[in-house]
């Protein structure tokens, strides 16, 4: 039976002049809690998955931050708990876009940071997805088209719900 995200997916590609693909953004440390087995907590970072601390200042945490993954080239095991964190409350962010896995890694990676009022850097936890409504709810018209540019939808998925933050303006 398809996931209430597969169904989403194959509709809006349905309607599509031009290939989508499906992605879902993580908080690795929130995937290891659901993917591991035992109390064995660390869990490998899967070959569908591109961190997106890597190639940053922050690399070394590249594997407790943000994951983009390719549902499409994702395993079995990896697709049951990105549906297993969806339907629990630490949840998973769907993108749907028409961008390359690594031209959206690198899109999203350049959202990282946020400047403060006082001109400090903030990491903008945009990767959470128990988060992203509130973080969507704070940007204005102009930063939300800046922002969500590189996708055509952002959905949240947290205990079952899913919810659209951002459709293609």
């Amino acid at each position: 039976m398809p996931s209430t995200i597969d169904t989403y997916f194959a509709q809006r590609q349905a309607q599509a002049t031009l290939p989508l693909r499906l992605y879902a953004l993580i908080d690795a440390l929130l995937y290891a809690a659901t993917a591991a087995s035992g109390d064995d907590e660390s869990v490998e970072r899967p070959a569908s998955a591109i961190a997106l601390f890597d190639g940053t200042p922050d690399a070394s945490l590249a594997d407790a931050g943000p994951w983009l993954i390719d549902v499409e080239q994702a395993t079995g095991d990896v697709r049951q708990s990105l549906f297993a964190m969806g339907a629990g409350a630490q949840g998973v962010s769907w993108l749907v876009s028409a961008y390359p896995f690594a031209s959206l890694a690198d899109e999203l990676r350049a959202r990282l940071d946020a400047r403060m009022p006082d001109g400090r850097t903030a990491l903008l936890r945009f990767y959470d997805a128990r988060l992203m409504s509130e973080i969507a709810d704070l940007l204005s018209f102009t930063q939300r088209i800046e922002f969500f540019v590189p996708t055509l939808d952002w959905l949240i998925e947290v205990n079952g719900e899913l919810t659209r933050v951002h459709p293609h303006a």
